[in-house]
């Protein structure tokens, strides 16, 4: 992969969407809207049915057409080394969205009862995902460094730090998968609010890996440069949709929830 320094010509961004990429921007307005909530705490009990429930219908939505293009050939093969191989990045964050989106739907007071006994499936499979996300991009920058464009190299310093921020939700799905059904509504019992701290940190994931994924398609048509590209994402729509939003989370309900004990609780006697 080149980046496309010096292009005379540019197409505008909206312009240059197709049809996902639009889901997409409308699931990234809903963050906005979603991250506002929470740095004015505006918290109520309509809050899973505006947050959880329309970011599960878009975001869900998104992966599975992502999904589906990869099934289909619509994301074309290439031979670059490793992480940097287009498919396997598509895979990835295809995959990773439907598994923080699962995450936030099981952690939500939205979530159906009848579909508890997944649990351990999903959570197995979100975990592989997870564990795919860390060790992929870091085997590739550390063996397959050289083999890399200056352009790959620049987006795997990026996929390094965003495997390792988004592998923090294995302690979730392994407390999930270790400890059955019970263990969450044990949480619930003596944190109620985590039911609000736990799908929306998974939301923020979520809108996070969409982000970047959008940021990715608008470079590689041209919109940008990587190198204008990477940057802004890690400094700007990072911090105002993910980072702040969850520091203020943090905030508001740091009197009413766990941030480490809840993880080995076990379940419910």
């Amino acid at each position: 992969m080149y980046d496309t320094v010096g292009a005379l010509e540019r197409p505008g961004i909206w312009e240059s969407f197709g049809g996902r990429d639009k889901l997409t921007a409308a699931f990234l307005v809903h963050g906005a809207a979603v991250s506002a909530i929470n740095i004015a705490g505006a918290y109520d009990e309509n809050y899973s049915l505006v947050a959880v429930a329309v970011a599960a219908a878009l975001g869900l939505t998104s992966s599975a057409w992502g999904l589906f293009d990869l099934a289909t050939g619509r994301v074309p093969d290439d031979n670059r080394p490793g992480f940097a191989h287009e498919r396997a990045i598509m895979l990835y964050t295809n995959t990773y969205l439907a598994g923080a989106l699962w995450l936030s739907l099981r952690f939500s007071p939205l979530y159906p009862p009848a579909l508890e006994p997944l649990d351990a499936p999903l959570s197995a499979a979100s975990i592989a995902c997870y564990l795919y996300g860390l060790g992929a991009p870091v085997y590739t920058a550390l063996r397959l460094w050289d083999e890399l464009t200056a352009t790959e190299q620049l987006r795997m310093k990026g996929m390094v730090v965003s495997g390792a921020v988004g592998a923090v939700f294995i302690l979730e799905a392994t407390a999930l998968l270790l400890n059955g059904q019970g263990w969450w509504g044990r949480v619930v019992e003596l944190y109620p609010a985590q039911e609000v701290l736990e799908p929306s940190v998974t939301l923020f994931a979520a809108y996070a890996v969409e982000a970047g994924m959008l940021t990715h398609r608008s470079a590689r048509r041209g919109v940008v440069t990587f190198a204008q590209a990477v940057p802004f994402y890690g400094t700007v729509v990072l911090p105002l949709l993910t980072l702040l939003p969850m520091a203020c989370l943090f905030w508001w309900k740091r009197d009413a929830v766990s941030f480490w004990a809840f993880l080995f609780l076990g379940g419910a006697s």
